[in-house]
């Protein structure tokens, strides 16, 4: 497209402009990444940002429609970056942002736009503000909260930076890795593991919580095992074997005897018993795991000597 004369370049960008106006293309997201990615010249910034602002405008008369709230937030956030993209002078922008302050996208620009104009304590009031307005949108409130507690720290808000990566860790996106590294950052080495132990426990309240690779990224392989000994299946046993293994082989070999026995109980497909030989190859890499895969096949062939398929199988496995 870089490498087209302008009259072609102008044709694409037309037509892009009228398929983006035709309701649920099927190919819409590879067209707006096409219009939104190329046509970088002054002339084309300045047309989409006209043609942005229309689509924004056709989208607010109709706020009852099904997929208001999409759109709104697609054809804003073209628009802000054409805004910044067209240098538009600071007096249309703010303007522009005052009147669409109930809009969380148009807030989050417009702190940020602050921020670089170093009015700090403007955008924090705005961060604040929105967080009130979007107590039901748990990624509009991550979103909110993470670029207020980015505010705090270029403040200088130590404090108060910590309690906003706090609520962001224990409510908004709980068990975040990045964050979790950033605020351990924030406290001095001695102090962290008293901190870290009141954060997970806090961070556990939350439902369906998986706090194992805080735990890796922490070094605590005797909850990490304990976490994975729990989990039903292998597949946290596969995850974390290579960093497991070296120290706590019994205790894996003991949950793959146990997950594949429970698996061996329903019959199935010769796929299935090829499935079951590859965990049992897995487990000869173990110290005793030979011994335990040989009771396993024997204990197999008198409970199930009937599975023709799966004695087949058995009887490849070179023990």
């Amino acid at each position: 497209m870089t490498k087209a004369d302008a009259d072609v370049q102008q044709q694409v960008f037309d037509w892009l402009c009228k398929q983006l106006a035709k309701p649920l293309n099927i190919i819409e997201d590879t067209l707006d990444d096409l219009l939104f990615t190329y046509f970088k010249t002054p002339a084309f910034i300045d047309a989409k940002l006209a043609y942005t602002a229309k689509r924004f405008r056709a989208v607010q008369k109709h706020p009852d429609s099904w997929n208001y709230d999409w759109l709104t937030e697609k054809w804003l956030k073209h628009y802000l970056q054409m805004m910044t993209a067209a240098h538009m002078p600071d007096k249309q922008v703010i303007e522009f942002c005052k009147a669409n302050l109930a809009t969380p996208q148009v807030r989050l620009f417009y702190s940020q736009f602050c921020l670089q104009h170093h009015d700090e304590a403007h955008a924090v009031q705005l961060l604040k503000d929105g967080k009130t307005l979007v107590t039901d949108n748990r990624r509009m409130l991550a979103e909110f909260s993470r670029q207020l507690k980015d505010a705090y720290q270029q403040l200088g808000e130590q404090q108060l930076y910590r309690q906003e990566l706090w609520q962001l860790l224990t409510e908004y996106a709980p068990a975040d890795e990045a964050l979790f590294s950033e605020l351990k950052q924030s406290y001095p080495t001695k102090d962290w593991p008293a901190v870290r132990e009141q954060l997970l426990t806090a961070i556990a309240k939350n439902s369906n919580v998986d706090l194992k690779p805080l735990y890796v990224q922490e070094k605590l392989l005797d909850r990490l095992l304990k976490a994975v000994v729990a989990a039903d299946g292998l597949w946290d046993l596969q995850t974390y074997e290579s960093l497991l293994k070296p120290h706590f082989s019994n205790q894996l070999l003991a949950k793959y005897d146990h997950e594949v026995r429970k698996m061996a109980t329903a019959t199935g497909t010769r796929r299935k018993y090829q499935q079951l030989v590859r965990i049992l190859k897995r487990m000869l890499d173990y110290p005793d795991g030979k011994s335990i895969v040989q009771t396993i096949v024997h204990d197999w062939q008198q409970q199930y000597p009937r599975r023709s398929a799966m004695m087949d199988e058995l009887s490849r496995l070179k023990l």
